[in-house]
């Protein structure tokens, strides 16, 4: 998501309806998964690491 190359890690949610969350704003790395309506997500450690402790991510590059 953020560019950087190196170590990753592999988010994964359980199921895809779990992104669709309605009534509030959803973090980069949310909407870049139901966009491309994918369970799992390849990114940096530090990246990993920022979802899991639900702060907001690096801008993803596409």
């Amino acid at each position: 998501m953020c560019g950087q190359t190196g170590t990753v890690d592999v988010h994964q949610v359980r199921r895809l309806a779990e992104l669709d969350r309605p009534g509030r704003p959803q973090p980069a790395w949310v909407q870049l998964m139901a966009k491309w309506r994918r369970k799992t997500l390849v990114v940096c450690s530090p990246c990993h690491d920022t979802i899991h402790a639900r702060q907001p991510t690096a801008t993803p590059t596409q």
